[in-house]
């Protein structure tokens, strides 16, 4: 998967807004990264996870994040300051890693984007040691609820937008595939994200252009009826009646000793 600048900036936007940032905060929490760990991130994006991860571990640990983009690669390494991390393009379903190497796993938002979630889930119990940890944290597209007072338009575009990752509720089925993959599924967590207003960096108002510039991609929906969708939710708010929800599961796995 590839960005222009205009929609790597746009992602960028999103994830430095106040939901993301308390969701990497909860992220974190769960990982309880230890000083001097070996941790992988499997589709870092612009690194920003990754660089908090590194700064737990300390110049003693060592931190990877990989990720399928060259241009996110890029984009995170020019922010990088620590010697100690360091990201790499690389598939999530052939990792370039040693058995058994690291301490911990996470991956946020991309396993739903994964084709081969099967392969994908191998490999990070390959790359894991025993008595390791990990976190997989995806987002059930179907469970969105978003207030509309066109609620057959809204269907629509949220259908024609369902295809732009692999599975769309890939939740329901995660736990029984991460078993399969022969790690265990310690606990999980659902991380809520509502809003009430479109205020700077929040995540409904940021996932608007995304929906916009897939959908009119695909000539799914027509552009002007698309463009009626995206401007009913600025008048929303701009009554005070929008709403928006979305949240993530986190998975907590584990690597039998």
């Amino acid at each position: 998967m590839e960005y222009d600048d205009a929609a790597a900036e746009r992602l960028e936007a999103v994830y430095l807004g106040s939901d993301i940032i308390s969701q990497r905060e909860d992220t974190l929490q769960r990982i309880a990264v230890q000083k001097g760990e070996r941790v992988l991130d499997i589709g870092s994006g612009p690194g920003f996870l990754t660089a908090e991860i590194a700064a737990q571990t300390g110049s003693n640990g060592k931190v990877v994040g990989v990720d399928i983009s060259q241009q996110m690669v890029e984009r995170a390494s020019q922010r990088n300051e620590c010697k100690w991390l360091s990201y790499q393009c690389a598939d999530a379903t052939a990792l370039p890693f040693e058995e058994d190497y690291f301490d911990v796993v996470v991956s946020t938002q991309v396993a739903e984007y994964v084709p081969n979630l099967d392969a994908f889930l191998s490999e990070a119990q390959r790359v894991l040691k025993p008595g390791g940890r990990g976190l997989i944290l995806a987002t059930d597209w179907e469970g969105v609820c978003w207030h509309s007072e066109h609620p057959d338009r809204m269907e629509k575009v949220l259908k024609a937008f369902a295809p732009h990752c692999a599975d769309s509720k890939l939740p329901r089925t995660l736990a029984a595939r991460v078993r399969k993959a022969g790690l265990v599924v310690d606990d999980v967590s659902y991380f809520s994200i509502v809003n009430v207003d479109r205020y700077e960096g929040c995540y409904g108002g940021g996932l608007v252009p995304f929906i916009v510039a897939y959908v009119k991609g695909q000539n799914t929906v027509p552009e002007q009826e698309l463009q009626a969708w995206a401007e009913e939710q600025a008048a929303l708010d701009a009554r005070g009646e929008h709403f928006f929800s979305t949240g993530r599961f986190s998975f907590s796995i584990g690597k039998p000793a």
